[in-house]
């Protein structure tokens, strides 16, 4: 088999015109939105992957960010458009930002192709990717979190039956599952974890998983920041690693390079050394990772 390639990305938060930068530590850089993803975009037609993944986030919804209703649905919409003209196949899934203050997305659902709280299974000839909705919050979940909307993750069950499917009639193939948030904790430093970061009925997600012991490798975005172990699961070892932002430091998207018995994964920094040192001097070198995860195998 010839090699397939992905491109991946996650949290681009894309806000033309922001008045400031947003984040604990004014770390994300709202206000050079459009240089970030005008930057992002040549660099996926550069060499263009046969497929781009985006994990969600792709605007500043929801309640933290404040960004009016019309506004958000105008640069979602534009966003999708965006990634859709690349000469790539492009699939996204929704993050807990691609939402009203309230938490519907519907409308990003709608955008992206997605029957409510349902993402998406893709057959390639060597693997099966599957794309996990986690944002199928539950009416009483969304009303728990009023105004400002659940930033955790939540798999509904006509998801999890689906990925049950999925895992099940994938034959010999390998599987990629990606998601928005995470489904385990990271493990290797002194940054704290938080629940917000999961999905709250991960253990679901797992228990699935290890029921059929064929996924391989899992990519999650949500938590800005690069992260890379493996834990067995069902008795096999399977990979879970954490996608940088766009939007801060270190401002990378993941090249997968997927193979017959192998996928070979490499972080690819955006050319924008000035705007990532902005966010990176704000205190979060952290954010990096270890170099060791740059660039790593996972053979099947």
């Amino acid at each position: 088999m010839s090699r397939i390639r992905l491109a991946l990305c996650s949290d681009t938060h894309f806000w033309p015109g922001a008045a400031r930068r947003y984040g604990h530590h004014d770390d994300q850089l709202q206000p050079w939105s459009e240089q970030i993803q005008e930057t992002l975009l040549a660099d996926l037609k550069a060499t263009p992957p046969e497929f781009v993944l985006h994990l969600g986030d792709l605007t500043c919804g929801g309640g933290h960010f404040e960004m009016p209703d019309d506004t958000f649905q105008t640069v979602l919409a534009a966003t999708v458009e965006a990634f859709s003209a690349l000469p790539s196949a492009f699939y996204a899934l929704p993050g807990n930002h691609d939402c009203p203050a309230h938490g519907d997305w519907s409308f990003a659902e709608q955008q992206l192709g997605l029957e409510p709280g349902l993402g998406r299974t893709i057959d390639l000839p060597a693997v099966r990717l599957v794309l996990l909705n986690a944002q199928g919050h539950m009416p009483e979940q969304l009303a728990a979190t009023w105004p400002r909307g659940p930033n955790a993750g939540w798999v509904n069950q006509a998801e999890l039956a689906r990925l049950d499917s999925a895992l099940a009639t994938a034959g010999n193939r390998p599987v990629l599952l990606f998601s928005h948030q995470l489904l385990r904790p990271w493990v290797v430093d002194a940054q704290p974890w938080n629940d917000l970061y999961g999905i709250e009925n991960g253990a679901d997600v797992l228990a699935v998983m290890a029921r059929y012991k064929n996924v391989r490798a899992v990519f999650q975005g949500h938590a800005h920041r690069v992260d890379l172990h493996a834990e067995s699961i069902g008795g096999e070892t399977c990979w879970f690693m954490v996608l940088p932002a766009i939007i801060e430091y270190p401002m990378a998207w993941l090249q997968v390079d997927v193979q017959a018995d192998m996928v070979r994964v490499q972080v690819k920094r955006l050319p924008l050394p000035t705007l990532a040192a902005l966010s990176r001097d704000t205190g979060q070198g952290w954010r990096a990772g270890k170099l060791e995860w740059y660039s790593f195998s996972i053979y099947f």
